[in-house]
């Protein structure tokens, strides 16, 4: 009895030099479902574009810890309301341009903290100093 698995494949006939060419260029032409995803963080053109992205999520996690702490302090709420307001539009903006998905887990965490922050200056007594 014969053991199917061990059966050996046929060999294919080997292909001129044209024919490898052709062959190389049929698997260049892709159909549109076949086109690989390509995302803004791979195509990018002018490496410093990473870097103004990068310190723009720095900057909004920096003033979300600023606006939440100074929010949990009852005499600093006039600075929590401020940096909050502050904090939130540039945390929107840096949401909007970011290219990474660590980008934009910074951006969340800063503008969640930046919205705690206002919060509870706004608790704590608002724009009155």
């Amino acid at each position: 009895m014969r053991n199917v698995l061990s059966r050996r494949r046929p060999r294919r006939p080997h292909t001129t030099e044209d024919q490898a060419a052709d062959a190389h260029h049929a698997a260049d032409v892709q159909t549109p479902h076949q086109r690989p995803v390509r995302h803004r963080a791979y195509m990018r053109e002018h490496p410093h574009e990473h870097q103004r992205e990068a310190s723009l999520a720095f900057i909004t996690i920096v003033g979300g810890v600023i606006a939440f702490v100074c929010g949990a302090v009852h005499p600093t709420h006039f600075i929590a309301v401020c940096v909050g307001i502050v904090t939130v539009v540039f945390g929107f903006y840096s949401q909007l341009v970011s290219a990474t998905t660590a980008e934009r887990w910074v951006n969340v965490i800063g503008l969640g903290l930046a919205f705690l922050g206002l919060g509870l200056g706004l608790r704590h007594g608002g724009f009155r100093i």
